[in-house]
Formats: structure tokens, C-alpha cells, sequence
């Protein structure tokens, strides 16, 4: 039996279900020390407890103690796909972000070999705003985690960017070097993150970005937007494939 799994599965599987150690306790008929003893690793359930823990979480005896065959990644991802398609609408994506917030913590430790350096993390339910500043780099590739935002970057597939795109590039950087424009692109990605029909006004974004009109005025004709005219005014909001940029470039401001 491999006791360190038994005892990852039980807080994994009590948190999934989300139950306290008293609920579990009560449950099972046991006392709140014996499930934080098992948990810690201090001690591990009598044998004929295995049953009822297993039928309490819904999973066999052997899952419970992670005997279980190990699946392909072509398993994994087809019961991903079986999990999301039975979802109700517009909960994909944070039930996306949460996975890859675990898939997160999976890289950096190489596959739960390692030590995890932060705290416990129940990546099912716990609040997404508490989970702070993670990034790792290794030859194999680099990810990164702060609150709402994950990246991941694939080491062998790295391709070094040609002249022409390291013009580009530096023509966007040379953009976002304007206080003004970073300060407007913010604002507007504030206002309207939330509806993807809202566009908002001139003086809407002023108001946000804390700029003058004139500034704001100065500073949207150097983004990518989509305009509509709305009782004769100009609305506007970001172009939809440039709708990641603020919370990409948010990455860079704890690294100066």
C-alpha cells in the first residue's frame, strides 16, 4: 500500500466533497482527531474502514488507496471532455482555469515528486483571489500562476521570433511604454470585461483611467478597437483578440 497516496486521497477526496474533518468524522463515526491524524499521516484508518471511506466518496477501495491502473493521457482526456460537455453553460471556464491551476502546481512539483511551496491548495473550491504569485522556469518549460491568470510555455517547442516579429514586437512595447495608453487599455478592459456587448464612451473611460478627454481621446486612437455609434456618440471596447493583453501584461509588474 502506498500510505503517502492514502493519505493524499483522503483530504483530496473529503475537500472535493466538501465536507470539513468534523463532517467526515461525524460520518464515518470516528473522532475529528482520528481524520486529521490521517491526513497528516500520523496514522491511517483500520482496514475495515476502508469500505466505508471508499463508498463514502464514491470511488472503489482501490482508487481510495491509489491502486488503481494509472490512465493514458487519451483516457484523461476524453473523461475531461465527457465532464465539461455535462456542464451547465458558462461554467467551462473557470472549472478550465481551476484544472489548469492544478495542472500548475503539477509542473512545478514534476509531476508531485517535489516539495509543493506554498500551502495547501483545494483547486476545486478554494477562493482563485488567495492563490497569490507562483512561476517556474526549467529547461522542459516555464509556467506561471498570479490569482486570475495562468501561463505555460512548452521548452521544446520554443521558436525564437524572426526580424520582422521582432519589430512588431518592439512597436507594441514602444505602445505600452505610454502611461497614458496602459492606464486607458486598463479602464476599458474594466468597464467592459464583463458584457461582451457593452461599449462604453469617451467620457466613461476618462473617468475610469483618470485622464482628461483629450488624454483618453490620445490614448484610444493607439489601440485596437472595435467603435459603434450609439444615439451619435462613439463607443468603444477592445478588439476581441486583444481582450488578453491587460491581464498578460499584468504578469510583467511583478518582475521589475
Amino acid at each position: 500500500m502506498n500510505t503517502i497516496k492514502l493519505q493524499e486521497q483522503i483530504a483530496f477526496l473529503r475537500k472535493q466533497k466538501g465536507f470539513t474533518q468534523e463532517e467526515l468524522a461525524k460520518a464515518l463515526g470516528v473522532t475529528n482527531q482520528a481524520v486529521s491524524k490521517w491526513e497528516s499521516g500520523q496514522c491511517f484508518p483500520d482496514i475495515q474502514l476502508l469500505p466505508e471511506l471508499a463508498k463514502f466518496f464514491e470511488v472503489t477501495v482501490d482508487e481510495l488507496l491509489g491502486c488503481s491502473s494509472t490512465k493514458g493521457l487519451g483516457e484523461i482526456c476524453l473523461n475531461l471532455k465527457d465532464y465539461f460537455a455535462a456542464l451547465p453553460e458558462k461554467e467551462s471556464f473557470e472549472k478550465c482555469y481551476r484544472i489548469a491551476a492544478l495542472l500548475h502546481e503539477i509542473a512545478v512539483t514534476d509531476g508531485c515528486k517535489n516539495f509543493v511551496p506554498w500551502d495547501d491548495r483545494d483547486y476545486a473550491g478554494d477562493n482563485i483571489s488567495d492563490w497569490g504569485l507562483s512561476v517556474c522556469s526549467e529547461p522542459e518549460g516555464s509556467t506561471g500562476r498570479m490569482t486570475d491568470s495562468i501561463f505555460f510555455s512548452l521548452g521544446k517547442a520554443f521558436q525564437t521570433p524572426n526580424i520582422s516579429q521582432l519589430y512588431e514586437l518592439s512597436l507594441i512595447m514602444e505602445r505600452f511604454s505610454d502611461l497614458r495608453v496602459l492606464k486607458t487599455m486598463y479602464a476599458l478592459h474594466e468597464l467592459t470585461i464583463k458584457d461582451f456587448d457593452l461599449f462604453v464612451s469617451l467620457e466613461d473611460i476618462a473617468v475610469s483611467a483618470k485622464l482628461q478627454p483629450e488624454e483618453a481621446k490620445a490614448a484610444i486612437e493607439k489601440l485596437p478597437l472595435t467603435v459603434k455609434e450609439e444615439e451619435g456618440e462613439l463607443r468603444y471596447r477592445l478588439e476581441g483578440p486583444f481582450c488578453h493583453m491587460p491581464a498578460l501584461l499584468t504578469f510583467l509588474f511583478k518582475f521589475r
